[in-house]
């Protein structure tokens, strides 16, 4: 099951990989190993710990990092990641004011949800194991080449993918253009079976397919700029395009009433999403080093064509305490518009028909991810050397999601919180050693 926490959560993407190869081969060389030294060797490991407010979704991420570097200026890269998730995930249908009782993804079971609360699915848990390799080497004068190759499963979703970059440095190093390529192949095994999108929900028998898949490819083109010996800036353009199987298995949407706002009819219907999605965004960083200080700043703009369009800021300023210690706090902001076929509900005779079980729409969800809302990160950052070869560090975060309330809601959802805030608290304790 994939992670259902907010926009800013993800789970083992290739494009992270890609990210993470072009954000090496993007810097500048400013320190390259010297021709025939020894080798060096960097160990890096990090604990992850991540909590949702209201009971809902706790999330535990181990994560271990080794990279060696030889004499020749040649990288590999070994990074193991696994991850534990419980707890209770929004499964799209709104609020009433009376319980509410839901069919677990499996068919074998059932819950209950109190009057006046978010339907939230409790059995929401999964364990995602997942490896990644890269190698960077030099690949001729002024050149660099970066492969990746990452696999991840978890016992509803299998991935695997590859990346390359290319990077060349040109004006006496001041300049670097960089181009990069990703793949990715995706299969989705749902718990119970794959639904049937715009059909009643919960239906014994319904027709379910065992296994779908989805494909990716990323391209990225960036350039880095040394504006002067204070001031490196930094800017990408990012293209991608998904097809296949976009519809989450464990979405809902409710068929209520157009005046009481009850549910009714055949009161649950499973959402149903294009099987296609094209991706575009320009992201802009800029890096100042102030007498002893680091400002960081950046700004993300992404926009897809199931209308999304998102707006991200990100600052950042480290400052240098003296003896290696550092403190960096963090604030994060992100806006997003809905997905075109973004419904927080369907209505009977209108939107749906529970005569004829069907609909004269072609997509939708009441996916909260696909919503619009807005949200802020508040973070802190400290670091500290235990020796001259090792550090640790401690990071705290607090996000708060502020969805904006669906226009239009009939009878009883105009008393009730149909999108309510989101809050979260992510603490990482990181340790990195050279050897």
């Amino acid at each position: 099951m994939q992670l259902t926490a907010h926009a800013g959560a993800t789970r083992g993407s290739i494009r992270a990989a890609l990210a993470a190869a072009s954000a090496a081969l993007l810097a500048p060389a400013m320190a390259q190993q010297t021709p025939n030294a020894s080798p060096t060797w960097r160990g890096e490991s990090a604990l992850l710990l991540y909590k949702e407010g209201g009971g809902r979704v706790t999330a535990v991420e181990p994560v271990v990092s080794l990279r060696r570097t030889d004499g020749n200026d040649q990288t590999l890269g070994l990074k193991i990641t696994f991850d534990a998730l419980t707890g209770a995930s929004p499964n799209g249908a709104v609020p009433q004011p009376g319980p509410q009782t839901f069919t677990s993804p499996s068919g074998e079971s059932q819950y209950t949800v109190d009057g006046g609360r978010t339907p939230l699915d409790p059995s929401f848990k999964d364990q995602r194991g997942a490896l990644a390799f890269t190698l960077e080497r030099p690949f001729g004068a002024g050149r660099r080449l970066a492969l990746g190759a990452n696999v991840s499963a978890e016992y509803d979703f299998q991935s695997l993918g590859v990346s390359g970059a290319m990077s060349f440095d040109l004006n006496d190093k001041n300049t670097t253009l960089s181009l990069g390529v990703a793949l990715e192949a995706d299969r989705i095994k749902a718990v119970g079976g794959m639904p049937v999108g715009l059909q009643p929900a919960f239906i014994s028998g319904a027709p379910r397919s065992d296994s779908t898949s989805r494909n990716v490819v990323d391209l990225l083109v960036g350039v880095t700029q040394v504006m002067n010996r204070n001031w490196l800036t930094q800017l990408n353009l990012g293209i991608g395009r998904g097809s296949g199987q976009h519809s989450d298995p464990y979405k809902i949407l409710s068929v209520v009433d157009g005046s009481s706002g009850l549910v009714t009819g055949d009161r649950y219907v499973n959402e149903q999403r294009p099987d296609a999605r094209n991706r575009i965004s320009l992201y802009w960083q800029n890096k100042l080093h102030l007498r002893e200080d680091v400002v960081d700043v950046s700004y993300r703009y992404y926009r897809d064509d199931w209308g999304i369009r998102a707006h991200t800021l990100d600052a950042r300023y480290r400052f240098e305490l003296g003896r290696g210690l550092h403190l960096e706090p963090q604030w994060r902001w992100y806006r997003q518009s809905a997905a075109d076929f973004w419904r927080g509900w369907l209505v009977e005779g209108s939107s749906w028909s529970s005569t004829t079980h069907a609909t004269g729409l072609v997509n939708a969800s009441a996916d909260p991810r696909l919503a619009a809302f807005s949200a802020h990160t508040l973070g802190l950052k400290f670091g500290m050397p235990l020796n001259p070869r090792s550090e640790l560090s401690l990071r705290l975060q607090a996000y708060r999601q502020q969805p904006k309330q669906p226009a239009g809601a009939p009878g009883v959802l105009q008393t009730l919180d149909v999108a309510p805030t989101l809050k979260a608290t992510t603490f990482v304790v990181g340790y990195t050693r050279d050897f």
